[in-house]
């Protein structure tokens, strides 16, 4: 429909593909002009498709493996911070990460930021 609206009149549309044929969406090529899309055309067209579902399954992975690193890291601060608070206020593990999580809640902020709240203020 909307390639009609703007007067485009020739379509291919090729799978963008990655590892063992997993298609992760499709690659469409309009012309304004009749045209038949010869062979060598579209396996032109799939190979800059593949190219393309290549870069963005590398950039999903790597943004997945930017979340996890952080998620790591927060639990790592968190450890710090109870370690802390069983040291200061002699809590047991769980009391300590019942209190991160309490003030996590009440202030609205998030468990990693109450860790560093605490650990900052043990270097003070």
């Amino acid at each position: 429909e909307m390639a009609r609206k703007l007067g485009l009149v020739s379509m291919v549309s090729v799978p963008m593909t990655i590892k063992e044929g997993k298609v992760i969406g499709v690659l469409n090529c309009f012309t304004a002009m009749p045209h038949d899309f010869p062979e060598t055309e579209v396996n032109l067209i799939k190979t800059v498709a593949n190219q393309a579902a290549v870069a963005i399954f590398n950039t999903e992975l790597m943004v997945k493996t930017k979340v996890i690193q952080e998620e790591l890291e927060t639990r790592k601060l968190v450890e710090r911070a109870k370690e802390v608070l069983m040291r200061r206020r002699s809590m047991t593990v769980e009391q300590a990460y019942r209190w991160i999580q309490k003030r996590s809640m009440d202030s609205r902020k998030s468990m990693r930021y109450v860790a560093e709240a605490i650990l900052l203020s043990e270097e003070i």
